[in-house]
């Protein structure tokens, strides 16, 4: 529930002032110690529309996962917008990622989804009692598997229309893939948000987080821009910037975001 929420924090004006501060004096706690720092929701607040950019969807060809395990069990990165890790065992290409090949594969079929060689692969795994999980949800029988590809396909169809809309314009539009129900719950759909992403410690931009169905249609369907919003930033990267600007952390991060988004 907190992270579906982050978007609605509202803070008092006076936090809002003394936000650059405390990211500043963060970013310097994280130079002597690492580790991860500041909420997202509250740099969503302060930087708030600058966060969000329109990108060429082609040039996200990794995604860092949120979720990673140690000697401490499993860990859950989205908690911060800063993280001063290393990315490199928790960055993959998006090429692996099976969700993203389907719906690749499915740009291509559309409505012919049963001749997609994905679709062939998960009938022969409900036949042989080992069903594949989507959205949480195993799909173990051949309706549901058709329901699966059918919300896909409905969705490319009007992601090919429209192009990819911000959220809240996206969940008023008409037939943006929110048929058969069976394939994904409502919930899933009231929760999502834009395209997240990082910016690793080299200042690329990789998928993080939420919008991998819409990531992989915009890539199979050639859509040259996307809305997507950044969500945690690496603090080498940061660092750099800094050094670069001649300017404290905020302020750094700040003009770096501007020159993004003119770019």
């Amino acid at each position: 529930m907190a992270q579906a929420l982050d978007h609605l924090f509202l803070p008092s004006v006076a936090a809002w002032f003394a936000f650059p501060q405390r990211f500043d004096r963060a970013v310097a706690q994280l130079a002597q110690r690492g580790g991860r720092a500041v909420s997202p929701r509250q740099a969503a607040a302060h930087f708030g529309g600058s966060l969000f950019l329109q990108i060429d969807p082609r040039i996200l060809t990794h995604r860092l996962d949120e979720k990673y395990v140690d000697a401490d069990g499993w860990h859950w990165i989205g908690e911060s917008f800063l993280d001063a890790g290393d990315w490199q065992e928790r960055l993959s290409p998006l090429r692996r990622s099976p969700a993203h090949r389907e719906i690749v594969e499915i740009c291509r079929t559309r409505d012919n989804f049963r001749d997609g060689k994905r679709y062939r692969t998960y009938l022969r795994q409900i036949a042989e009692g080992q069903p594949p999980r989507r959205n949480g949800r195993p799909i173990d029988t051949v309706g549901k598997l058709d329901a699966y590809f059918r919300y896909y396909a409905d969705l490319i169809d009007n992601i090919d229309r429209t192009g990819i809309l911000p959220r809240n314009r996206f969940q008023r539009a008409a037939s943006s893939g929110q048929q058969p129900r069976r394939a994904r719950s409502f919930w899933l759909d009231f929760v999502e948000r834009d395209i997240g992403v990082a910016i690793d410690k080299d200042g690329r931009l990789v998928r993080h987080t939420s919008g991998k169905h819409r990531l992989a249609a915009a890539i199979g369907l050639g859509l040259e821009k996307v809305p997507v919003e950044i969500r945690m930033v690496h603090f080498g990267w940061l660092q750099a910037e800094m050094q670069t600007r001649q300017l404290p952390a905020a302020k750094a991060l700040a003009a770096a975001l501007r020159e993004m988004d003119s770019a």
